[in-house]
């Protein structure tokens, strides 16, 4: 470590903070449950917070630990502009001896110091459909420079590496696998009051947007109760308004309890209780994606030793066991016709699950380590 490092005994870490600022996604949980370890480790890191926006009220409870410092989080520039202007113009005024960008991009001009980048997905390369405009314009014009400037690249899965690897072969010694972790959950809640209408159920969890690939599964499940109104599981969906038409036409009628008499229910932005409650209480999660950066619901599931229902793409390879899971060509509704079947007739809706191996203290350590690596 350099002579300065070395006399601070600390690193500062300037950190992009934006999906701080917009409540509860893959990336906020990422990124909030790292920020619990790192910023207890304040003999090692100041981590600076930076955001064009304040935090969301569920995050702003981060601001008080010892080893967190918040910067400017109100700039009020676009997310797109600020992160090329107003992030590190701050950074460099506060001294950051790196920089940390969390939503797989960095600043593309002034570089000052080094940086690191997560990378949760290649969706603008790999699945440039499943993107809203406006986020696959701006990676699309700036993902070259983001793994040129990286000096690490802190991939969510393998599959991820692997893509990233495939599309840019230059980036190879750069690229870290580092996965997510998973919390344990104490004690079972109670579920929402129109859950006592639902009896055994199956459940999902996901923004209502493309990629999620609900529409493919309910048409199933609809199906099913068409010919076997006695299909014992109520199918409950979790999760807020996406974007795409189709998207929002199926908000809409699950808003509406269109299809609560064949027993398809909607719970929209449940919070934390009510979702470990689902996670406890139900039969056995199903996950349709067409496309995942990893797949963080699956771990969740897997804690609570479900059965999984789950597409069948490269990552969820790395997360599930073929014997114990059910993995369904993603886009064949027919597929998950005959996959809803199969479960009902398992014997066996337990599974195994190894906690050691996904902890969040585990996730934190390891990025410790590439920031410190990359900070000599």
């Amino acid at each position: 470590m350099n002579k300065r490092l070395h006399l601070n005994r600390k690193i500062k870490v300037g950190l992009d903070a934006r999906p701080l600022a917009y409540g509860m996604t893959g990336n906020s949980r990422y990124l909030i449950k790292v920020l619990e370890h790192l910023s207890s480790w304040d003999d090692r890191f100041e981590i600076q917070l930076y955001s064009h926006k304040e935090l969301h009220p569920m995050f702003t409870y981060i601001l008080n630990s010892s080893g967190i410092r918040s910067i400017e989080l109100n700039s009020k520039i676009p997310g797109p502009i600020w992160l090329h202007t107003r992030f590190p113009y701050l950074a460099k005024k506060y001294k950051a001896n790196l920089l940390w960008g969390s939503l797989q991009l960095l600043p593309k001009f002034g570089k000052f110091c080094p940086q690191i980048v997560n990378f949760h997905d290649l969706n603008v390369i790999s699945a440039p459909l499943t993107m809203a405009k406006w986020n696959y314009y701006q990676h699309k014009l700036f993902v070259h420079s983001t793994l040129i400037n990286a000096d690490r690249v802190l991939c969510l899965s393998k599959n991820t590496m692997n893509e990233i690897l495939a599309f840019k072969p230059i980036t190879q010694d750069k690229l870290v696998v580092v996965y997510p972790g998973v919390d344990s959950i104490a004690s079972k809640g109670e579920l929402p009051k129109e859950g006592k209408a639902w009896g055994k159920f199956l459940f999902t969890l996901g923004t209502l947007e493309p990629r999620k690939n609900l529409k493919s599964v309910l048409n199933a499940y609809l199906k099913l109760k068409e010919s076997n109104p006695k299909y014992p599981y109520s199918f409950i969906i979790a999760g807020r308004a996406g974007w795409g038409e189709e998207a929002q036409d199926l908000y809409t009628k699950l808003k509406l309890g269109e299809w609560e008499s064949k027993s398809v229910y909607f719970i929209e932005n449940p919070s934390e209780t009510v979702l470990a409650t689902l996670y406890k209480a139900c039969s056995g999660f199903i996950f349709p994606s067409t496309h995942e950066g990893f797949g963080l619901p699956l771990l969740e599931a897997m804690r609570e030793r479900k059965v999984c229902i789950a597409s069948d793409i490269p990552v969820f390879s790395e997360i599930l066991n073929r014997k114990e899971d059910i993995l369904v060509p993603a886009l064949d509704s027919d597929a998950w016709l005959n996959a809803l079947i199969a479960f009902q007739k398992k014997k066996n809706l337990s599974r195994t699950w190894h906690s050691k191996e996904w902890t969040w203290k585990g996730t934190a350590e390891k990025i410790a380590r590439e920031i410190e690596q990359c900070a000599k």
